[in-house]
């Protein structure tokens, strides 16, 4: 995106402590079942997608005028 970033040591942590977790398991099927909700994108074309759109809503001012980049969110 053209920005300079700063990467933070371990001991500049800004996760709370015993955050980490070690495997991630994830499944859109409650979101289904409850919603009717599905990924618009899958596989790694979906993935390269989904960053792109990631990227452009960043890059629009109105969006980073609400985003809180200062804060750590759970």
């Amino acid at each position: 995106m053209g920005v300079e970033i700063e990467i933070l040591s371990d001991k500049e942590r800004f996760r709370p402590e015993k955050s980490e977790v070690e495997r991630l398991w994830a499944s859109n099927e409650k979101a289904y079942k409850l919603l009717g909700w599905k990924p618009e994108y899958d596989g790694l074309d979906g993935f390269g997608e989904g960053l792109a759109k990631t990227v452009a809503w960043f890059k629009d001012p109105v969006n980073l005028s609400s985003y809180k980049s200062n804060i750590y969110n759970i």
